[in-house]
């Protein structure tokens, strides 16, 4: 994206930003953390289950369509690594066959950063959420400055503005 082209100029770039997020919400498969196919699943060698504690590998199936190499999250619970206690290495998505890698993790709720990644061609996002006393991970879909972001939620399955707190991010790209 060439926004330094004096021919190029604020309402183009938003045509174009807004061309893109488009493009992503419609390109990426919507799945839900508790589908009977994959739900009563284990993540890695631990005892929790896809269905209750999986939103983060659904939210990873969904964005591994987006970058046009599509694994549902059974194959991201037996090929990706996990600590004793169901905690993601993030690492290991780089080291994996999937179509994407590992950037960095944020702990805290950084809005310039979110839509930096959202705007940008190869870059996604999974934030963080508070979900009442747990954490969730939803799957960060749009931006719209009177309704807040969209997302993609693992819970149902379904694209809707974010009715969470944010309380982290982890920023991913194309390999």
């Amino acid at each position: 994206m060439n926004f330094g082209n004096k021919n190029f100029n604020k309402h183009n770039r938003k045509s174009l930003i807004i061309k893109n997020l488009k493009k992503r919400q419609k390109k990426m498969i919507l799945l839900k953390q508790n589908d009977p196919k994959w739900g009563p699943l284990k993540i890695g060698s631990t005892n929790l289950t896809i269905g209750g504690y999986g939103c983060l590998i659904t939210c990873l199936s969904m964005l591994s369509d987006w970058y046009g190499y599509y694994k549902a999250p059974d194959w991201m619970a037996k090929y990706l690594a996990f600590t004793s206690k169901g905690l993601l290495l993030w690492n290991s998505i780089t080291t994996s066959k999937l179509p994407m890698k590992f950037v960095y993790r944020y702990y805290t709720k950084d809005d310039k950063k979110i839509k930096e990644i959202l705007y940008s061609k190869n870059g996604s996002c999974v934030l963080q959420v508070k979900y009442g006393s747990a954490f969730h991970w939803v799957v960060l879909v749009g931006y719209s400055k009177l309704l807040g972001y969209k997302i993609a939620d693992p819970i149902d399955g379904k694209i809707k503005r974010n009715p969470y707190t944010i309380v982290g991010l982890a920023e991913l790209t194309r390999k």
